[in-house]
């Protein structure tokens, strides 16, 4: 992200910083990796899928399967809480198994507007 011109060189310590003051786990296996501040240059989100799982939390062995990892530029923070709130959507619906399933952006658009008709 950084090679692209996305972020600083300041977002990764930032990441693993918040990462240690709490996990971004939401649960379900589905993590949202974040910085502590608005650090991007421009939005992005980088999706990763892990069927297998990536030991998230060492002591408790809880393990994300779908990771958006966010970078936030200021410009764009109003924007990026409708973001947040979708992830917290696909943890509420259960939606791990079909986004570790989804297989390009039209998947993932399939199962981002299920999962919102379903608590609008």
């Amino acid at each position: 992200m950084q090679a692209d011109g996305y972020v600083t060189s300041d977002f990764y310590p930032s990441l693993l910083e918040r990462e240690s003051i709490v996990s971004t786990l939401l649960g379900e296996g589905i993590a949202l990796p974040h910085s502590l501040g608005l650090l991007a240059n421009k939005t992005v989100v980088v999706r990763i899928i892990s069927p297998q799982g990536i030991e998230w939390n060492a002591e408790t062995k809880e393990v994300a399967n779908v990771i958006f990892l966010l970078a936030i530029s200021k410009a764009d923070y109003e924007e990026a809480i409708v973001i947040y709130e979708l992830f917290v959507t696909f943890v509420k619906e259960k939606a791990t198994k079909r986004l570790i399933n989804s297989r390009n952006f039209n998947d993932f658009q399939v199962i981002a507007k299920d999962s919102l008709s379903r608590i609008n």
